[in-house]
């Protein structure tokens, strides 16, 4: 039996932030179901620790090899579930966090620097004492993985750390360990500065930091390169890294693959259907409907039940929609200038003068700066009942508006791979995207909506194209919405991806050298 150890922190049901909870949680499902030994590794959070204590076993408590994490005992919690073990690593760093990767409103003391919807300012520290934490962990119990996939920077220094330093040698020889790039950009590759301090944290030979080297910054892309195979999360994201057409967001790490020939794979992200198909009830009173057969009844009265889930809520909601008719445009996830919030604030400004048929709801959480714009558009505009603002991601409501839009709108600068739009064409919510990265996925005309910045008619123009598809052409988009739900059926299930693109990628990755010390 093939086992692999997927390493990640976060995961759906457990620790969610963004679209990586979905493909670690889908990726794990699908490799169990191909009948692997599958093992899930999760920092474990402060927020966590009710659920894990009360589910979960200690199976080991250990201390590090590291220095400067050996202070405190590293303790290991595991939970095996039906198709996967799940392993809850207790490091002091993650014990006082309440959130994933920034500060929550609980957790916030702006005196300390602590600010609402920043990173954590021990980055680093948590995701280093993370890795040190699983290879140790490893080591003493004698545990040899034969693949290990990690999930982003956040996991990537760990094939240098287990297989150079010292104190490890000789015991991961045969390990293959991978790394996926889900967010190439300039810190989302969790670089660290080239200083004493960051030096000392990383605590690798000193032939091996050079190695991590990019500019004046460690970074654990770089470093993965040499220890381990790279893929990103969609082909097209991994051309326009090697193509320099994504340097403005990578920086250099374009460049650096390209001078030195790295080897990148691009795989399309897939989705798991277990919880996501509509003609499954996919919760308590969600109906279900058939995209396949053209029954939208269902999708209609999703509309009425998150109405009514809006209404029973409204400490969450900014805004007020008083005509549920209208054409429902949606968008869901991080308020960031990568995701192009800017644009869609634009739009949603002018259209709320200018296009009474359009209604908006965004449900989203991030910077402060697209917290406080749609916060305005929202309560300004209040008279005109067109557009809610919820500030927070609650999964029950996200589902419901899914299922209950007729468009969503993704006008990312950039996006590696997109899984919204995968999730919104199940749900026969047709994407509007911008024709980036792994958005040429979606097929102008066919499965969706694609604009280029560059040309016209750019994204006021397809908004203004599909509000009037809505009005007069219902037809073309009823075929567009059932085609868009069989291409996902046909090309984006985990289980397919996983055995026509990973596992090839994965058994037939080169074995890496130890460098010499």
């Amino acid at each position: 039996m093939r086992r692999i150890w997927l390493l990640s922190r976060e995961m759906e049901g457990w620790a969610e932030a963004g679209g990586i909870k979905d493909v670690v949680r889908d990726q794990a499902v699908a490799f169990a179901r191909l009948g692997w030994e599958t093992n899930v590794v999760l920092p474990l959070y402060g927020f966590l620790r009710p659920k894990v204590f009360a589910q979960a076993a200690l199976l080991w408590r250990g201390s590090s090899q590291h220095p400067a994490f050996d202070e405190n005992p590293i303790e290991v919690w595991t939970l095996h579930q039906a198709e996967m073990t799940l392993h809850f690593v207790r490091i002091p760093s993650f014990e006082d966090k309440d959130g994933i990767y920034t500060y929550s409103s609980e957790d916030a003391d702006p005196q300390a620097g602590k600010v609402k919807g920043t990173g954590y300012l021990d980055t680093f520290k948590m995701n280093l004492e993370y890795q040190w934490a699983i290879t140790d962990y490893w080591f003493a119990n004698q545990i040899e993985p034969q693949f290990v996939l990690g999930h982003d920077g956040h996991a990537a220094f760990l094939p240098a750390i287990a297989r150079t330093h010292p104190a490890y040698r000789g015991h991961f020889l045969s390990t293959k360990f991978s790394v996926l790039i889900h967010n190439a950009g300039l810190g989302y590759r969790q670089e660290m500065p080239d200083s004493p301090f960051h030096r000392e944290l990383l605590h690798l030979p000193l032939p091996v930091q050079k190695q991590c080297l990019l500019e004046s910054w460690l970074d654990p892309m770089v470093s993965a390169s040499h220890h381990a195979s790279l893929a990103t999360v969609s082909v097209n994201y991994a051309l326009e890294l090697t193509s320099g057409k994504n340097d403005h967001w990578s920086g250099t790490f374009g460049r650096f693959l390209r001078e030195n020939r790295v080897p990148l794979k691009g795989i399309n992200n897939g989705i798991g259907m277990d919880d996501k198909d509509p003609r499954k009830q996919l919760q308590p009173g969600f109906p279900p409907f058939d995209p396949s057969t053209g029954d939208w009844k269902g999708k209609t009265l999703c509309r009425s039940l998150l109405r009514e889930r809006i209404l029973l809520t409204p400490s969450l909601i900014h805004g007020r929609i008083s005509n549920w008719n209208k054409t429902l445009y949606m968008n869901q996830g991080r308020l960031t200038g990568q995701k192009g919030i800017a644009a869609l604030c634009d739009l949603i400004e002018k259209a709320l003068t200018e296009q009474p048929d359009a209604i908006f709801i965004v449900m989203a959480q991030g910077e402060r700066k697209f917290e406080e714009r749609l916060l305005w558009l929202a309560r300004n505009h209040i008279e005109k009942g067109r557009m809610l603002f919820i500030n927070k991601y609650e999964d029950g409501m996200a589902r419901l508006l899914f299922a209950a839009a007729d468009f969503l709108v993704i006008p990312s600068e950039y996006e590696p791979c997109g899984l919204t739009d995968l999730k919104a064409q199940l749900m026969g919510t047709l994407p509007i995207v911008h024709r980036v990265g792994g958005l040429v996925k979606v097929l102008d005309g066919v499965t969706g909506f694609s604009y280029s910045r560059h040309t016209r008619p750019g994204l006021w123009g397809v908004f203004l194209k599909t509000l009037e598809l809505q009005r007069s052409n219902r037809t073309q988009l009823d075929h567009m919405r059932r085609t868009a739900f069989a291409s996902v059926l046909e090309n984006s299930q985990w289980t397919r991806i996983l055995e026509e693109h990973y596992i090839p990628w994965l058994t037939q990755s080169p074995a890496f050298p130890i460098v010499a010390q």
